[in-house]
């Protein structure tokens, strides 16, 4: 498999709100359960992602970075750039996948 990141949103509960319509992703956990989420994992069977604020109260120096898994990274581009999202690198192989 290899992998998509898009690196940084500031606004987690933005960023739930774009992989839950552009991908049909679903939100199986949030942090905390009410209120603006500061972390949040998605799953679309088998795979899943998790978003987070780049910093937290508890971890102020904390940054942030989404992982994709997918078998094909193109086509997962192409579909989160005609949904809106700003692509900052294209996909490519990576050593570690």
């Amino acid at each position: 498999m290899t992998a998509f990141r898009e690196a940084f949103p500031i606004d987690v509960p933005r960023a739930i709100a774009f992989y839950e319509s552009a991908l049909g992703l679903e939100t199986a956990y949030r942090r905390p359960a009410e209120g603006d989420a500061t972390f949040a994992f998605l799953r679309l069977e088998p795979l899943g992602i998790a978003v987070s604020a780049r910093a937290s109260a508890t971890d102020p120096q904390r940054d942030f970075e989404l992982c994709i898994y997918t078998d094909d990274a193109d086509s997962a581009a192409e579909r989160l750039t005609e949904n809106g999202a700003d692509q900052l690198q294209a996909p490519q192989l990576e050593p570690w996948g």
